[in-house]
């Protein structure tokens, strides 16, 4: 039966070249839902996550920053700044993402996304500078500024330095 091997075979290949266009549209409907999920959800956590960043600032102020001067506290100061950084990133991360839905659209965000997720706060840096928000702009630059700086602080509160491992026990 040959010919019937053929006809299977021709079925399957025609079957094969219908599959890949539906993956592909399944996979597009899949990533619109995903972007309009996380669109919804930055909306409904950005005041929330304000708030937090507010509250992180003041602990970082006022319990974190004085644990900085004695030496055995630091490293507790540097665990909390880490923390905080993670808080200031989510709140920029949810900012950068409604930003640049309001200014550019789905597609802006879309093509944000495709840089791991990360782009979507450079992405929101440059839709602030072409539309001229300077606002926003200062708004991401102090969100850049907290993220990383707290995080870098952090990071240098908790390395054991060298000389420390040689002073003697209090």
């Amino acid at each position: 039966m040959p010919g019937s091997e053929s006809r299977l075979k021709k079925i399957a290949n025609a079957s094969l070249g219908l599959l890949i266009p539906v993956g592909f549209i399944i996979l597009l409907f899949l990533f619109a839902v995903t972007i309009r999920g996380m669109v919804w959800a930055s909306d409904k956590a950005l005041p929330w996550l304000v708030a937090a960043g507010w509250i992180a600032i003041a602990i970082c102020l006022f319990v974190l920053s004085p644990l900085c001067i004695f030496r055995k506290t630091r490293p507790w100061a540097g665990i909390g700044f880490a923390y905080a950084s993670l808080v200031f990133g989510l709140e920029l991360w949810a900012y950068s993402c409604l930003f640049v839905v309001y200014k550019w659209g789905y597609v802006g965000l879309g093509i944000g996304l495709l840089f791991a997720g990360v782009g979507v706060v450079p992405m929101a840096f440059v839709a602030a500078i072409l539309h001229a928000e300077w606002s926003a702009l200062l708004e991401i630059v102090l969100g850049l500024c907290l993220t990383f700086g707290t995080r870098y602080l952090g990071m240098r509160l908790t390395e054991i330095r060298p000389e420390e491992e040689l002073l003697p026990e209090e």
